[in-house]
């Protein structure tokens, strides 16, 4: 199968699965740290590309300078330490990974499958990433683990017939969070053990559930769902076993939460058209909303697959001058 078929294939297989709710969303754990900037990706060159901002919203870099490309199917993840991003990118023809330093050095290409990489969430320990990848039993959309340097590669959702998206470890790295269509639903949010044992579903069908992203200490969940609203969706936190549902703010998506566990960043507009595409944080609880930037992408989100962002933690500096986590 061509890459290009791939692609249009798994981009058309994400969006039927949440599209409803509305979009794709990136999310994931965020591990626990000092607050460091936060990553977004934007079209304000005239090309999609990768920028960070402060969570104040000053000080924005573009940090990637990229081949000219209408896709914005990044979803950057920061590092557990802070001090790199991983992305997906289409400069080869398929959705293939890279790992940049978070200052915009030192870009590596991590997988040359020519197919379709995605949604790529680091481990705690930041050895090995969770992704989507393309299964080669049946085309469908399917859990992925491997080593950071593109080694010891394990399918791990083969036994489910649908597509699987948007995986996440837990901070303990022991269980993954993913979305999926399994049993033909819409979208839900499903996890297991890290090494695809024991899966079981944690929302309820009408709740087309997707986007989860776990809190620093493990004990809460955020995602959004387009229960009872049009596009886009509401986002909503429950905790990690599908208990304590509550609704934060409507129409908002891709909440991630801050490495302090306090705060949620996401984002909010205008999908389709010329509207603005804002990127905002709030309190944990859906309190104190504050715009952090807008107008971050140009001419509006037909597909709702833009600015996917993330908090990373701010990095400290050791003795010998190198990054470590903070």
């Amino acid at each position: 199968m061509k890459s290009t078929r791939v692609l249009s294939l798994i981009t058309s297989a994400m969006l039927a699965a949440v599209v409803p709710l509305f979009t794709v969303g990136t999310a994931h754990a965020t591990y626990a740290g000092k607050n460091g900037r936060i990553a977004f990706v934007s079209n304000l060159s005239g090309t999609y590309q990768l920028y960070t901002i402060n969570p104040d919203g000053s000080d924005m870099r573009q940090i990637t300078n990229l081949p000219p490309t209408g896709n914005a199917l990044w979803f950057p993840d920061y590092s557990p330490d802070g001090r790199k991003i991983v992305f997906s990118h289409d400069m080869t023809g398929a959705l293939e990974m890279y790992v940049i330093n978070a200052d915009g050095t030192a870009l590596t290409q991590i997988t040359h499958d020519g197919l379709v990489d995605l949604f790529a969430r680091s481990s705690p320990d930041g050895q090995r990433f969770v992704f989507l990848s393309i299964s080669l039993k049946n085309g469908a959309g399917v859990i992925t683990t491997m080593r950071t340097n593109g080694t010891d590669r394990v399918v791990l959702t083969d036994d489910i017939p649908y597509d699987s998206i948007q995986p996440e470890y837990t901070p303990d790295g022991k269980q993954i969070v993913f979305t999926s269509q399994a049993g033909g639903l819409v979208s839900a949010l499903w996890i297991m053990d890290a090494d695809g044992s024991h899966k079981r579903r944690l929302t309820e069908p009408r709740f087309e559930a997707g986007g989860p992203a776990i809190s620093p200490d493990g004990k809460r969940l955020a995602f959004y769902t387009a229960q009872d609203t049009p596009k886009p969706a509401d986002v909503w936190v429950m905790n990690v076993d599908g208990s304590g549902l509550q609704r934060l703010i409507p129409k908002a998506l891709y909440p991630i939460f801050s490495p302090e566990g306090s705060k949620l960043v996401f984002t909010k507009g205008t999908l389709a058209g010329g509207g603005p595409i804002n990127l905002y944080t709030m309190n944990a609880d859906g309190t104190h909303v504050k715009k952090v930037a807008t107008d971050l992408i140009v001419g509006g989100c037909l597909d709702g697959n833009c600015l996917t962002p993330d908090w990373g933690a701010q990095p400290s500096e050791t003795e010998d001058g190198e990054n470590q986590r903070g």
